[in-house]
């Protein structure tokens, strides 16, 4: 398993519920975001903002309490090493 990339510290909860993160970097829709305990939070749904500081809101777990997450960091898996699944090919 990679090791984890911070994404940034969830700021607010939209009127829909999604996690508001202010993000370092523009993730992959739809990767999944993790905390530090490595517990899974939900999955980036949209990237927005400007480029140089994106936002991102994340789909929350449907069992999250949503409140709880208020001002944690959360991650996404570190993929600069170029993993992408290329191990399981054949030679």
């Amino acid at each position: 398993m990679n090791p984890l990339r911070l994404l940034g510290v969830v700021q607010d909860i939209s009127h829909d519920g999604k996690l508001i993160v202010k993000a370092r970097f523009a993730p992959s829709p739809r990767e999944f975001v993790r905390d530090n305990l490595k517990a899974e939070v939900g999955r980036v749904w949209k990237v927005f903002g400007p480029v140089r500081a994106p936002y991102v809101a994340i789909e929350p777990k449907k069992e999250l309490k949503t409140l709880a997450v208020l001002g944690k960091e959360v991650y996404v898996q570190d993929r600069t090493e170029g993993d992408y699944g290329k191990g399981k090919r054949r030679n």
